[in-house]
């Protein structure tokens, strides 16, 4: 082959690539939000809305704004989770491959709406249900043909969230508490990659693990199946199982609490 069908097939090949990015890459950030809305509301069986999606393909890094999980039926909340500013960063050479990596995704001042509601049912256990309902069904986020995509996550943390409580039998007084720290590695690592649903399924158990704890850790667990009638009856309190780490808010609520009882 001529120096010169050389070059022609070079610029040739140049031109499909940039035309490839020029068509496809503009709509990527739209195709990764319908796709998070899509898979994720399949998963909790609620509605999953995302504000915004801005990846640079050149960089590999984005942000995701104001994704927000619905709320499951019966409970006040709009939302259960809204989970403030997601920062991630893909490693580039693998956006073309069956199997996605990204190196990091950060989200930042999280928040849960945790309710209990008036029969001491909370929303947390009903969206552990849904979850689980929806696995059973689907556990590779495929579109039922074709190959579904696989992704890789090196390191997922979740920091300065907070929990926002409501316990119908005590008056849906605000309470607020810290949740903890959440850091998860190698989401997929040994299985070649994880499926959407499986990470979402991952991300959503962590945050209702440690809502959970949060919860349990200031004594509101004790609402837990129990109504209004049974409360009185057990003579619960909330001012006397609040833990050392209940912020002001919560402890403001306990005093105004006391009068129900």
């Amino acid at each position: 082959m001529n120096a010169t069908k050389k070059i022609i097939i070079w610029v040739g090949g140049l031109i499909v690539i940039i035309g490839a990015i020029v068509v496809f890459f503009p709509s990527l950030n739209s195709l990764v939000e319908k796709y998070i809305e899509k898979y994720g509301s399949e998963l909790t069986q609620t509605p999953i809305r995302v504000n915004g999606v801005d990846i640079v393909i050149t960089s590999g890094e984005g942000s995701i704004s104001a994704l927000s999980v619905g709320n499951p039926k019966g409970f006040e909340a709009p939302d259960i989770f809204i989970l403030g500013n997601i920062k991630t960063s893909i490693d580039t050479s693998t956006v073309t491959e069956s199997t996605i990596v990204i190196k990091e995704i950060s989200i930042n001042a999280p928040k849960v709406f945790y309710e209990i509601d008036a029969l001491g049912h909370s929303n947390l256990d009903a969206l552990k249900k849904n979850i689980a309902s929806a696995t059973s069904v689907n556990s590779d986020g495929s579109e039922g043909s074709g190959k579904a995509i696989k992704l890789i996550i090196k390191r997922l943390t979740i920091v300065n969230g907070e929990v926002d409580a409501r316990i119908t039998v005590l008056g849906n007084i605000p309470l607020k508490v810290a949740l903890p720290k959440i850091v998860l590695k190698d989401i997929g690592q040994n299985s070649g990659g994880a499926g959407p649903v499986e990470v979402a399924e991952l991300v959503l158990g962590a945050i209702l693990k440690s809502t959970k704890g949060a919860v349990t850790g200031i004594g509101l667990d004790k609402y837990l199946g129990k109504n209004l009638n049974e409360v009185k009856n057990l003579g619960l309190n909330l001012g006397e199982t609040l833990g050392e780490g209940a912020g002001d808010a919560v402890k403001g609520g306990a005093a105004v609490i006391k009068g129900l009882f």
